[in-house]
C-alpha cells in the first residue's frame, strides 16, 4: 500500500521551496546524513541475513557470482528501508528501528513485481520509486503520475544513477585494494599479479565470498544516498507542480483569519 503525504504539510520538517534539481539531490542526501542511524541500522538487520542466505545457497551450488547478482537485483526491495525512514522523518516523527522492521513485512510490496522485472533497469528508478510506494496509485493513474513527476528531472535521475554505480565500483575496488597498502614496495608488482589471479582468474570460494562481502559493503554505503537523492528530486517536483510552498505559507494566514472571524461576526 501507499499513502499520499499532501495532507501532512502542516508537520513538514524541512523547508519546502522550489529548488534546482541538483539542490534537491543535495537536500535528499542531507536527509540521509541526518537520519543515518535510523537508516543503516535496519538496513544491516535486513540485508545481512539475506546476504548470508543467498551466499550459502550460492556456495552449495558452486555459483557464488549468483549471490552477488541476487543482492544487486534485490536492491529495490532494500530501498524501501531508507524511503520509509525519510518519508516519515520529513512529514512526521522519525520511525524507530522496530517500526521500520515491522513495516518491511507489508509496506511497499505491491509495485515490487514490476520494479523487479520489466522496470528493473529503469535509469530513473530513484525518482519514480516514491511515486510507486508513497502515493497509492494503480494502473493508468500510476503511469500518468510517473510521467508527470518525471518530466524535467529524468536527465538528472539518469546522471544520478550513473554516478552512484560509479561510486559503488570505485568503492569496491578501493576496498579490495586495501590489502595492497600493507605490501612492501619491492613486492608490490608480484602481489598485484597474485591478487589479480586470486580475484579474477582462478578465485577460490573464500575469495569469491570476500568479494561478495566487499560489494555488499559498497552497495550498502551508496544505495541509501541514491534513494535519498531520488526522494529529494521527488519532493522538489511536487513542490513545483502542486505549489506546496505557497500552501504552507497560506495555512497560518487562514488559521489567523478563522480565529478572528468569530469575534468579528459577534461584533457585527
Amino acid at each position: 500500500g501507499g499513502e499520499d503525504t499532501t495532507m501532512q504539510l502542516e508537520s513538514v520538517r524541512v523547508e519546502l521551496r522550489p529548488r534546482s534539481a541538483w539542490e534537491a539531490v543535495e537536500l535528499g542526501m542531507a536527509l540521509v546524513r541526518r537520519h543515518a542511524a535510523g537508516i543503516w541500522r535496519p538496513w544491516a538487520m535486513v540485508t545481512l541475513p539475506i546476504f548470508a542466505l543467498v551466499n550459502a545457497a550460492a556456495w552449495a551450488l558452486d555459483m557464488l557470482w549468483l549471490a552477488a547478482l541476487a543482492m544487486w537485483w534485490l536492491l529495490p526491495v532494500f530501498d524501501r528501508i531508507p524511503l520509509f525512514v525519510l518519508s516519515r522523518a520529513v512529514f512526521a516523527d522519525t520511525p524507530t528501528t522496530r517500526q521500520v522492521l515491522s513495516a518491511q513485512r507489508t509496506w511497499g510490496w505491491r509495485p515490487m513485481l514490476g520494479i523487479l522485472t520489466w522496470r528493473r533497469f529503469s535509469p530513473w528508478r530513484a525518482a519514480t520509486l516514491p511515486v510507486d510506494l508513497l502515493e497509492g496509485l494503480r494502473g493508468e493513474a500510476l503511469r500518468a503520475r510517473r510521467r508527470v513527476v518525471g518530466t524535467g528531472i529524468q536527465g538528472h535521475a539518469v546522471l544520478l544513477t550513473v554516478a552512484c554505480h560509479l561510486f559503488v565500483g570505485v568503492l569496491t575496488m578501493s576496498l579490495l585494494s586495501l590489502a595492497l597498502m600493507f605490501v612492501p614496495a619491492e613486492l608490490f608488482s608480484e602481489s598485484l599479479r597474485a591478487m589479480w589471479s586470486l580475484v579474477f582468474e582462478q578465485p577460490p570460494k573464500g575469495a569469491q565470498l570476500a568479494v561478495n562481502g566487499v560489494l555488499w559493503l559498497a552497495m550498502s554505503a551508496i544505495e541509501p544516498f541514491f534513494v535519498g537523492a531520488g526522494f529529494g528530486l521527488y519532493l522538489n517536483r511536487r513542490v513545483r507542480i502542486e505549489a506546496w510552498d505557497i500552501e504552507i505559507a497560506f495555512r497560518p494566514m487562514r488559521a489567523r483569519v478563522a480565529a478572528s472571524a468569530l469575534p468579528l461576526s459577534a461584533a457585527l
